[in-house]
């Protein structure tokens, strides 16, 4: 085997060992209208639980008003009739990253939404963000992400009134490699140079 076509082979096994990152999508969109917290959705193996401080109903999915969210939509008030809420987000896995599009209830100046982090009770971090007015729509809005450290549920707060999300993407976190991994790398590329070498003679 030269060493061309041992390359050609050996490289999508190490591929294989060393997966990248899968990211998840939770959109409401095959939620029914009505459905409010707390309520648990599962997409690709991982699930997420929707909750607020009000429970039951602080939040409800909706079909969208808006422009960037589409489809349904989870917004406040729900049943509870509750304003100022925060909306609880709880994985069944560690993820690293988040990012999600949001709405807030305003009418003059968009007001932030934060996310925050946790790790379990322990905070990992968190970032704001404001959205705009979009041209023909009432309510700003935006985009917001998190990335850094390892986390498995976030908390969404607004300094409006109320606010709705949708397209919920996260990022799995990479699972450590196991020793074989390392092994098998270290194999491979010991037999990749004493075929170089040989194939040089």
């Amino acid at each position: 085997m030269t060493f061309t076509k041992a390359l050609r082979f050996f490289v999508p096994v190490l591929v294989l060992g060393t997966a990248a990152q899968a990211s998840t999508v939770f959109n409401f969109d095959n939620d029914n209208v009505g459905t409010s917290t707390t309520f648990t959705n599962t997409e690709q193996g991982l699930s997420a639980t929707f909750s607020s401080s009000a429970d039951p109903g602080g939040f409800v999915v909706y079909p969208t008003i808006f422009e960037t969210l589409t489809g349904n939509v989870l917004g406040d008030p729900g049943p509870a009739g509750m304003d100022g809420l925060d909306l609880d987000v709880s994985f069944s896995q560690n993820l690293s990253g988040i990012t999600l599009d949001f709405a807030t209830d305003d009418f003059a100046t968009p007001t932030p939404l934060t996310v925050t982090a946790y790790e379990g009770k322990t905070l990992v971090g968190s970032d704001t963000s404001s959205g705009e007015y979009l041209p023909g729509y009432e309510f700003p809005e935006g985009e917001i992400a998190f990335e850094g450290g390892t986390f498995n549920d976030v908390v969404l707060s607004a300094g409006a009134t109320d606010f709705v999300v949708d397209n919920i993407t996260v990022l799995n976190a990479a699972p450590a490699p196991e020793p074989g991994t390392f092994l098998l790398l270290g194999t491979v590329l010991m037999g990749l140079g004493a075929m170089r070498k040989t194939s040089r003679s």
